[in-house]
C-alpha cells in the first residue's frame, strides 16, 4: 500500500503535509496517518453535514480500526491526532477501561449544603456520549471474553450508527433509572493482533462499522524504523510549505466554511445556532442535506464501477472465504460516500464528482485488499505450524506444476515467480497480495531464488544444477 501513489495525495497539497508531520511522529505509519485525517475532519463536519442515503442517511464520521503489533508506533500516533484535535478546537478523550457508567454515564444525587441528598439528581456524562474523537488504545480489552466486553463491543457498535438516526442512542437501566445518552463520538480503536481472528470477525459487529486497518511488522521493518528513528538526534526536521500550525487552521476553517453555508441556507445566525438544542440543530442539518453537497452527472457510475471491483475481487476467493468477507461490503459502499465527500470537502467543492469517487476507492480497495490478505491468513489457518506445513505442501504442489526453464550459467529446473503466482492463486483462491507475503515468509526454506533477464526465478534446493 504506497500511499504517495494515491490520487488524493498527489492533488491536495494539505493531505500531503499532514502525512508529513504524521510520519515524524508515526513512523512507516502513512496509511492509518491517512484515514486520521479523515476521522478528524470527520468531527469537524459532524454538525453540519448529513449524506442523504434512499429514506435515511449516513454522517460524514470515520471509524478507524488499526490492528498491528506493539511498539510500532500505534499510542504516539494518538499523540499526534490529539495535539490537531485539540488545536482545531474539536474534542477527544482516551478510554483504556471502565464501567458501563464510565462509557454511556450516570445520574449522581444532588447534595445540599449539608451533604445531604436532596432527592435530586444530576445527569453526568459518560465518554460515548456527545461529540469527540475516542481513542480506545489497546482495543484488545473489548475482544476478550467476558460479559462487559460483550456490552462495550454493543455500545461501539451503536455508537456507529449514523447520527440523527435514532439508532445513536445508548441506554442502559441502572439503579431504578435508565440512563440514556447520544453518541456523537469518532471512534479510533487500536490493538496488537487478537488470537482466535474469526471469532471476532463473525459475531462482533464493529469489524463490520470500521475502516479496518491491518500491518504485520517483520524484523526488517522494525529495524528500518529504528535507524530512521536513530538519523532524528539533533537533527531539524525537514521543513515543509505547509506547517502544522498550517494544518490546524485547516481544520479550523472548513469547519467554518461548512456550517456558514449550512446557516445561510436556513438564514440563521451563529449565535441562534448555538443557542438551539442538539435535536433543533440535527433537524436543520437533515433539513438541509439535499442542498448542502450535490453529485455530478458521473458520480453514480463511478460508485457502480467501484462495486464492480469489489464484487470480481469476492468472485475470484474460495467460496468460505468470500462469504466472510462479503459481510464487510456494506460497510465500503458507505464508506465510498463518506470519503468521497471528504474528498470534495478538500478540494473545497459543493458538487462530489466522480473523480472524488475515484480518490475516495483508491485508498478503499486496498484496504479492502488488505483486509482480504488478513483474513485469508488468520481465519482460514490456525497454528503457526500446521498454517507453514500447508503453504509448503500447497508451493511444492504448484512448482511442480509451473513450466521450467533454464537460466544461463545457473543450469535448468528454474520456475517463473509470475506462473508459479498465478498457479498458487489458482490453487488456493487466495488474493496476490497473501501469496506475496506467503513467499516472503515460508519460500527461502524450499527454495533458491534468482533474478534473471527482469524476471524472479524458484528452484527447490537441493534439485540437480545442470551447469
Amino acid at each position: 500500500m504506497n500511499y504517495k501513489n494515491y490520487q488524493a495525495v498527489k492533488k491536495f497539497d494539505t493531505l500531503e503535509a499532514y502525512l508529513h508531520h504524521f510520519s515524524q511522529t508515526s513512523m512507516k505509519n502513512e496509511i492509518p496517518g491517512l484515514l486520521s485525517f479523515f476521522f478528524i475532519q470527520g468531527q469537524a463536519l459532524l454538525p453540519y453535514v448529513r449524506i442523504p442515503t434512499g429514506d435515511t442517511h449516513l454522517d460524514p464520521r470515520v471509524h478507524v480500526f488499526w490492528i498491528q503489533p506493539s511498539r510500532t508506533g500505534k499510542s504516539v500516533a494518538w499523540n499526534f491526532i490529539g495535539d490537531v484535535m485539540k488545536e482545531a478546537e474539536l474534542d477527544y478523550e482516551l478510554y483504556s477501561t471502565g464501567t458501563d457508567a464510565g462509557l454511556i454515564g450516570s445520574n449522581k444525587p444532588v447534595l445540599d449544603e449539608n451533604n445531604k441528598p436532596t432527592g435530586e439528581t444530576e445527569k453526568i456524562d459518560g465518554l460515548l456520549s456527545g461529540k469527540k474523537g475516542l481513542n480506545v488504545d489497546e482495543g484488545s480489552i473489548i475482544l476478550n471474553p467476558g460479559k462487559h466486553s460483550q456490552e462495550t463491543v454493543l455500545y461501539l457498535q451503536t455508537a456507529c450508527n449514523a447520527v440523527g438516526s435514532g439508532g445513536n442512542i445508548l441506554t442502559k437501566p441502572m439503579k431504578g433509572d435508565i440512563i440514556k445518552c447520544e453518541s456523537l463520538v469518532s471512534l479510533w480503536i487500536t490493538t496488537y493482533p487478537p488470537k482466535g481472528v474469526k471469532e471476532y470477525v463473525l459475531t462482533k459487529g464493529i469489524f463490520q462499522r470500521v475502516l479496518l486497518y491491518w500491518s504485520h511488522w517483520d524484523m526488517d521493518m522494525r529495524q528500518e524504523v529504528s535507524n530512521t528513528r536513530l538519523g532524528t538526534f539533533w537533527k531539524k526536521p525537514i521543513e515543509t510549505d505547509l506547517t502544522k500550525d498550517d494544518i490546524y487552521d485547516y481544520f479550523k476553517d472548513t469547519e467554518k466554511r461548512v456550517r456558514d453555508r449550512l446557516l445561510n441556507f436556513a438564514e440563521l445566525t451563529f449565535t441562534q445556532w448555538t443557542e438551539m438544542n442538539r435535536e433543533e440543530q440535527e433537524e436543520i442539518a437533515q433539513q438541509y442535506m439535499w442542498d448542502m453537497f450535490s453529485a455530478d452527472d458521473d458520480y453514480e457510475t463511478a460508485l457502480y464501477q467501484a462495486s464492480d471491483e469489489v464484487f470480481d475481487l469476492l468472485r475470484n476467493m474460495s467460496a468460505s472465504m468470500s462469504e466472510i468477507v462479503a459481510s464487510f461490503t456494506p460497510a465500503i459502499e458507505n464508506y465510498l460516500a463518506i470519503i468521497s465527500l471528504h474528498m470534495a470537502v478538500l478540494d473545497k467543492k459543493w458538487t462530489i464528482t466522480a473523480q472524488h469517487v475515484d480518490m475516495a476507492f483508491d485508498v478503499l480497495l486496498d484496504l479492502f485488499k488488505n483486509l482480504i490478505s488478513w483474513l485469508e491468513d488468520s481465519v482460514e489457518i490456525n497454528s503457526n505450524k500446521s498454517k507453514e506445513n500447508k503453504i509448503q505442501e500447497d508451493f511444492l504442489k504448484v512448482y511442480d506444476d509451473c513450466t521450467g526453464y533454464e537460466i544461463e550459467g545457473q543450469g535448468d529446473g528454474w520456475r517463473r515467480q509470475s506462473s508459479f503466482e498465478a498457479q498458487y492463486m489458482n490453487m488456493t483462491g487466495v488474493s496476490k497480495s497473501t501469496v506475496r507475503r506467503h513467499i516472503k515468509d515460508y519460500a527461502n526454506g524450499l527454495f533458491n531464488i534468482k533474478k534473471s533477464g527482469g524476471r524472479v526465478y524458484f528452484r527447490r534446493k537441493g534439485a540437480k544444477n545442470y551447469e
